[in-house]
């Protein structure tokens, strides 16, 4: 799959962009603040239909505009062409269209899936459990686009039985009602991510030892195959039932679990080094994008913003050459230029614009 152009109106810094992409590596350098990261957040933001940074995403409207449009054409490897149309109106409401009809998010999702590095997903490894079950939601969306929906109800769901946990009159009929749907919709969520992490841990058994590391996806709560882990989840949940009534929240399901990554054995969150994560945090990607080719039958996008000027010299190397052998379409930026792969483009960009583009 191959992002062969985009076009921005009013997105952050950028008044107006329309560029063209090399089918290979597209760098993009310039100063901070130049709107680099700006871009590749664009390109984020068109296939998953969500900012990558800011917890408005009406920040993502250029200063004293009304909205923002971001439109891209993509190529699959069977020549299909599809173009891609996402807008958010200062209102905070946002619209999809693909090939000019308007579809809901749900249908949008998995049109143009891209595997990303951004700066802040060393949180994945570093931070609460709330960040890692949103990495791990995010990929299963990216390979099931119905588990949005499913996620979003079971959501919903949580939302009014807590607000009913907390009536001092609970309304029991109501309050059953509202536990055999969480409980059904918890159970989609543990079987979709158990399967998740099932495929996680085949390919970074293969891709973590050309880095002689062994890196594993962990939910604690699960057991040896889905049937037993959703077992376990209703055991736990009926345990707690009379403690939820008292404290007026729900205390077990896939909204409370956490996922530890492992390296060589060891909880990565206590135990690796900085050069470790942003290894672990790119095997974990990779791992990812080997998933949604052989699902999907065609190659993601990579979107790699300043990772490799995190790495020593040997490290970036072996990257490189691990990015090379899988072939995808890159975005990657950096602060000075600096050529890799084989073939590309590099975008100079300052000030919302870009000011000079050469081929290498």
């Amino acid at each position: 799959m191959i992002l062969d152009s985009i076009e921005l109106l009013s997105f952050r810094n950028f008044s107006h962009l329309l560029a063209n992409f090399n089918p290979n590596f597209n760098i993009f350098i310039g100063p901070n603040g130049a709107g680099k990261t700006n871009l590749l957040e664009a390109i984020y933001l068109l296939s998953n239909g969500e900012l990558k940074r800011g917890k408005r995403e009406v920040e993502a409207i250029k200063w004293n505009d009304p909205f923002t449009w971001i439109r891209g054409e993509v190529e699959y490897e069977d020549g299909r062409l599809m173009k891609l149309v996402t807008q958010i109106r200062m209102e905070g409401e946002k619209d999809f269209s693909i090939n000019g009809k308007i579809v809901p998010l749900r249908r949008y999702l998995g049109s143009f899936p891209t595997v990303s590095i951004f700066d802040d997903d060393q949180d994945i490894i570093t931070g609460g459990p709330d960040r890692r079950r949103k990495f791990l939601d995010d990929f299963v969306i990216s390979i099931d686009p119905e588990y949005y929906s499913i996620l979003n109800s079971y959501k919903g769901i949580l939302t009014r039985r807590n607000k009913v946990l907390r009536t001092k009159n609970t309304d029991k009929k109501l309050l059953e009602a509202l536990t055999e749907l969480l409980l059904d919709y918890g159970e989609k969520i543990i079987a979709s991510r158990y399967n998740a992490v099932s495929l996680y841990i085949r390919y970074l058994d293969r891709e973590g030892k050309k880095f002689s590391l062994e890196i594993r996806v962990e939910i604690p709560s699960f057991k040896e195959d889905i049937q037993k882990s959703i077992q376990f989840y209703r055991d736990r949940f009926n345990l707690f039932r009379s403690k939820e009534e008292t404290i007026g929240i729900t205390l077990i399901g896939p909204h409370r679990e956490d996922i530890i990554i492992r390296i060589n054995g060891k909880d990565s969150r206590s135990f690796a080094s900085n050069g470790e994560i942003q290894i672990i945090l790119f095997l974990l990607k990779v791992a990812q994008f080997e998933i949604i080719r052989e699902t999907k039958s065609y190659k993601p996008v990579f979107l790699i913003d300043e990772f490799l000027g995190r790495l020593d010299d040997k490290n970036s190397r072996l990257i490189m050459d691990l990015i090379e052998e899988k072939s995808p379409q890159i975005f990657t930026t950096m602060l000075f230029k600096r050529v890799v792969g084989k073939s590309g483009s590099i975008f100079t960009i300052d000030n919302g614009e870009i000011i000079d583009e050469e081929a290498f």
